[in-house]
């Protein structure tokens, strides 16, 4: 399916599968997964929210703005390998831009928004040579590091993806309305969110885990301790990818956020041939994706409901102290559902108990 004629029915079939509860969704990506079918399957169809009529147009008229705009789906053949591999994938993409360049080798360069002359001179300096080494760069646009990443990729020719918080359409934050219009003539601004949704508090969360899913790794230039970064830095964990993080100054507060991840695990650089010799090939290792975990269930004899489920699980504990609460919030399961699943899981050996909450065991 190569999504390149999209037409009203199926943009409200998949906006209204975008729409969808968080369990409904699941189910529909297992049925997927365990048959190879690329359809939305009827027994479902008549539980998908609807969606408006105003949206569905405004998608496709949208699209046909202009030829640079462009809309995947789960099952297009141009969908990044690598978000079909991660937790809770996007059902949907919209974007502005090279779709192609959504393949190429890309790492994810993220920071402070108010960062340091130190940091942006380290930062410009590493993406330089990641450029060099032939890397593209994925960041959200923000200012301070992000946008840095994204112009010095520009100004190195190399790929750049911007990974928004809100519709592809719009410019936030308003002060980088250049840099977009330079992202989408020579890279691709991204999004999940439709044309015309606005800026969230809540929306930034979710795409960073398509900044990290789509990338082979993250680095993680300056930070302080309730950065969004470090929310980056765990979805990269979760999903398998190497964290970076530069060290700072002990007393500047934007160094915090660094060392806690240097303490957690992640790899202390200090130019970008640190990062380089962790990351010699492509495409990168990364967790296993659904359907190998359908594989090992069937070798195993395992149920697959279960193993699924317990890997979503799974997906949502870090290497940090992940509480009970936020664990439940997780998951459209009960709370003896969850707790079994916890048993289990320290059972096997991929997490065990700590006060207040639990942590991934690295293997």
């Amino acid at each position: 399916m190569h999504c390149i004629d999209w037409d009203h029915r199926m943009i409200s079939q998949w906006l209204s599968l975008q729409r969808a509860p968080v369990k409904l969704r699941r189910e529909i990506l297992t049925w997927w997964q365990q048959t190879g079918e690329q359809q939305i399957p009827l027994s479902h169809t008549a539980s998908l929210p609807t969606a408006p009529c105003a949206e569905v147009q405004r998608v496709f008229d949208w699209l046909g703005e202009s030829s640079s705009h462009f809309l995947l789906s789960y099952h297009c053949a141009d969908y990044p390998q690598s978000l079909r591999e991660i937790y809770r994938p996007p059902i949907l993409l919209f974007g502005i831009g090279d779709k192609a360049l959504l393949n190429h080798r890309l790492l994810a360069v993220i920071g402070s928004r108010k960062a340091s002359p130190l940091a942006l001179s380290l930062t410009e300096a590493m993406v330089t040579d990641l450029c060099k080494a032939g890397w593209g760069i994925v960041s959200g646009m923000a200012l301070g590091i992000d946008g840095l990443a994204h112009r010095t990729a520009l100004g190195m020719q190399l790929p750049t993806i911007a990974v928004l918080g809100c519709g592809p359409d719009l410019n936030y934050p308003p002060r980088n309305r250049a840099l977009r219009q330079e992202i989408c003539a020579q890279g691709v601004v991204l999004s999940e969110y439709m044309p015309g949704t606005p800026a969230k508090t809540e929306h930034f969360p979710a795409r960073n885990r398509i900044i990290s899913g789509i990338s082979a790794g993250v680095l993680v230039a300056e930070a302080n301790m309730r950065s969004g970064s470090l929310i980056t830095a765990r979805y990269a964990i979760e999903q398998g990818r190497e964290v970076f993080a530069i060290p700072g100054p002990v007393p500047h507060p934007g160094s915090a956020g660094c060392h806690l991840l240097i303490q957690q695990g992640a790899k202390l650089v200090t130019c970008a041939a640190d990062i380089i010799n962790e990351l010699p090939s492509w495409p990168a290792n990364t967790a296993a994706n659904g359907q190998q975990q359908l594989e090992l269930a069937t070798k195993s004899g395992e149920s697959v409901p279960k193993l699924l489920a317990n890997a979503e699980l799974l997906a949502n504990v870090g290497y940090e102290t992940t509480s009970f609460d936020w664990l439940l919030q997780q998951t459209n399961e009960s709370v003896s559902e969850v707790v079994n699943q916890l048993i289990s899981l320290e059972l096997d050996g991929w997490i065990k108990t700590v006060p207040g909450g639990y942590v991934r065991v690295r293997r």
